[in-house]
């Protein structure tokens, strides 16, 4: 059993198009890839979003074995700032702490 947290950069980085369409795009989609493998691999692992830039990083998703809300938030991340690697893991750091199964292994 797994707690998982997603970390998105959604820094203006993102914008290049060096990957097709973009690499802010190509993270939407490893995100579904990660998010259906993990709920597909265990019913009681889950699965949660952070973004990385803006004023401050942002828990979108609590992990959850919900994979449609994984998915929806993906909808609502703008693209702004600079990431904030340090301080991103610290708050995924928090966000597993408060995981509601303790046996579950925390990820990020």
């Amino acid at each position: 059993m797994e707690a998982t947290i997603v970390c998105i950069d959604n820094s203006e980085w993102t914008r290049s198009g060096d990957y097709a369409p973009t690499r802010f795009q190509a993270q939407a989609d490893a995100v579904n890839l990660l998010a259906g493998a993990k709920t597909q691999a265990n019913p009681e692992n889950t699965v949660g979003v952070l973004t990385m830039a803006g004023k401050t990083p942002r828990v979108l998703v609590t992990p959850t074995p919900d994979l449609g809300k994984v998915l929806n938030c993906m909808t609502d991340i703008n693209i702004e700032g600079q990431s904030n690697i340090a301080t991103s893991v610290q708050i995924a750091q928090l966000a597993l702490k408060h995981r509601q199964s303790k046996n579950q292994r925390q990820r990020i």
